[in-house]
């Protein structure tokens, strides 16, 4: 299954589009305004909340992310290491364990394999591109769909919060 996730052009919040590869939009993200973490809601097409995504408010030596469920509880958090010249993305206190690689030198898109217990399940592109940020994420399960685009919406912060400091 392919989506592609774009954040939109302007918007309060940081709000993001997802759409399939036909163009049918089937999940909305939405931000929050004025929020130090960079709050962001993955909600379903009939405005079904699934996941909540917000940064850790204190980062000092990683760059870390959040993802709570509906009922609130946090369910992962993602992490990046500042110094980690793997381009990696840890995801750590979820029954499996994700992570989300590449290499370090990527240009113009950077490519991310995400492995799930040891085996590839997919990809995860950051497309260039100067007005916004947009992703192409390719996953083998749809099951899986909500929660990879909510750990697409975690690395999107994580990298932004790089590029400000």
């Amino acid at each position: 299954m392919k989506l592609y996730i774009k954040n939109k052009l302007i918007s309060f919040g940081d709000g993001s589009f997802v759409t399939d590869e036909v163009g049918n939009q089937v999940y909305r993200v939405k931000g929050m305004v004025f929020s130090p973490t960079r709050k962001k809601k993955v909600y379903d097409m009939e405005g079904n909340l699934l996941f909540v995504v917000r940064n850790k408010f204190w980062q000092m030596f990683s760059k870390n992310c959040l993802i709570y469920n509906t009922e609130k509880e946090k369910i992962a958090k993602v992490q990046s290491k500042n110094w980690d010249f793997k381009n990696a993305y840890y995801i750590m206190g979820y029954n499996d364990e994700i992570e989300i690689a590449g290499s370090f030198f990527q240009f113009p898109n950077m490519e991310l394999s995400i492995n799930k217990n040891g085996k590839k399940i997919g990809t995860l592109t950051k497309n260039f591109n100067i007005a916004r940020d947009s992703y192409t994420l390719d996953i083998e399960s749809e099951e899986d769909a909500p929660l990879f685009v909510a750990l697409t919406i975690a690395v999107d912060n994580i990298l932004d919060s790089k590029k400000r400091d």
